[in-house]
């Protein structure tokens, strides 16, 4: 038999065992602004609660499912989907990055009834640790793909904010 064979799970034991391990359960929650084109607002207040489930530890590489709530002032929004983050040894940045689905609640005029439709978000921020078992979120941003319609037009909420990851 052939001993790389043997020699190349032990290796990537070893890889996987040497560096921090990764929370399995979070709970987070931000605070920022989102510009959701609903009846040509601009900017407006938002948050975010949400919590992410580990499913796969690959070395740097972590694999989750996240579940997120996405509020403001004119949408409401449910979404869940899989989450890939990169947490290097002795760097102290965490990049993500997640592609999610749900549905979005708004209204298409003010003052007018709620329409509720699915789409999809863009996801990508950035973590850091600031005390054991507690992250800041630097940053998120989301980019609303497709799915929210005012008329004839698609319209593409985005949303930037910061916040608080307490990992389990």
């Amino acid at each position: 038999m052939n001993k790389k064979i043997f020699l190349l799970p032990l290796l990537l034991l070893a890889i996987t065992t040497t560096l921090p391990a990764q929370a399995r359960l979070a709970v987070y929650g931000t605070v920022g602004g989102e510009k959701s084109e609903v009846s040509h607002t601009s900017w407006t207040a938002a948050g975010t609660v949400g919590a992410y489930f580990g499913v796969l530890n690959a070395g740097p590489i972590a694999i989750s499912v996240d579940a997120r709530g996405d509020l403001s002032g004119n949408i409401n929004s449910f979404y869940v989907g899989p989450r890939v983050s990169l947490h290097l040894p002795l760097f102290p940045l965490k990049p993500y990055a997640e592609l999610v689905g749900g549905f979005s609640s708004y209204n298409s005029q003010p003052g007018g009834s709620r329409n509720t439709s699915a789409n999809y978000r863009w996801v990508g921020g950035i973590d850091t640790t600031i005390l054991p078992h507690i992250d800041w979120r630097i940053a998120d941003y989301s980019y609303s793909a497709a799915g929210i319609t005012q008329g004839n037009i698609t319209l593409h909420p985005q949303t930037l904010s910061t916040g608080l990851v307490i990992r389990f």
